[in-house]
């Protein structure tokens, strides 16, 4: 038998007084999973933007943390995995929109004990109404990924990326609404060396400021397994709850 529950109580309360452009987003959302194999994961994401017509500036940082329980083993981590980045757009309104971006990773349950990038590529946004995004962006990033020990066989590493998303976004009605982000990442120099991150996200808004999410997340990163993780791809499904100030 399997059930999930999700748990949720939210996080930042307003940070500032609001000004046009200007966005706030914090969100808390879990699962539990038993039967054989007992299994608690919960997420934390705190957003924050504002834009204009000039420029637009992005930073956001998201926290995982999973338990697994069996008879064999008895409880122990099996999700610990934290990421932090910000992008900073020009003339974010055009149909092309030159961006520069940084981010920084950490994951126990993919071996990395971080990893930095930075990067540069433009946005071209092929449809930007008021219930509809697509939005297409290529670019090129430096990464450096040094490995969690013990076990691991890859060390620490340095490359340069491509970098391809597609971010769909569709307002069915004024409080629900569906967005899907994909993004491949291959490196330049080694054909087998490359990662995908798929985010789907279905959002029911119940309040002015609060919403219920959906959330499926998908990671898959060629190289997890050569530096000592058990798979190389790492997916969860979460229940939330959103606040927007």
């Amino acid at each position: 038998m399997r059930a999930s529950l999700w748990l949720c109580v939210l996080v930042p309360s307003a940070l500032a007084s609001q000004q046009p452009g200007r966005k706030i987003e914090g969100e808390l959302s879990g699962n539990l999973f038993f039967g054989n194999t007992q299994q608690v994961l919960a997420s934390t994401r705190a957003e924050f933007e504002r834009a204009d017509s000039g420029s637009a500036f992005r930073t956001i940082g998201r926290f995982n943390y999973g338990e697994t329980t069996t008879d064999l083993t008895g409880t122990i981590v099996s999700k610990r995995s934290w990421n932090a980045g910000s992008n900073y757009d020009y003339r974010p309104f055009a149909d092309f929109t030159p961006f520069v971006r940084a981010g920084f990773e950490s994951s126990l349950e993919n071996r990395i004990d971080r990893r930095y990038s930075v990067g540069a590529g433009s946005r071209y946004n092929i449809v930007r109404t008021t219930a509809t995004d697509a939005i297409v962006s290529v670019g090129v990033a430096g990464e450096q990924t040094v490995s969690l020990p013990p076990g691991d066989s890859a060390g620490a590493t340095t490359l340069a990326r491509a970098t391809t998303s597609l971010r769909l976004r569709r307002d069915f009605t004024p409080r629900v609404t569906f967005t899907s982000e994909t993004s491949y990442q291959p490196a330049l120099t080694t054909g087998n060396d490359y990662t995908i991150l798929s985010i789907n996200a279905l959002k029911m808004r119940i309040a002015r400021f609060a919403a219920l999410t959906l959330t499926f997340r998908d990671n898959y990163d060629s190289r997890a397994v050569t530096r000592g993780a058990r798979v190389n791809n790492d997916g969860e499904l979460l229940v939330g709850l959103l606040t927007t100030f």
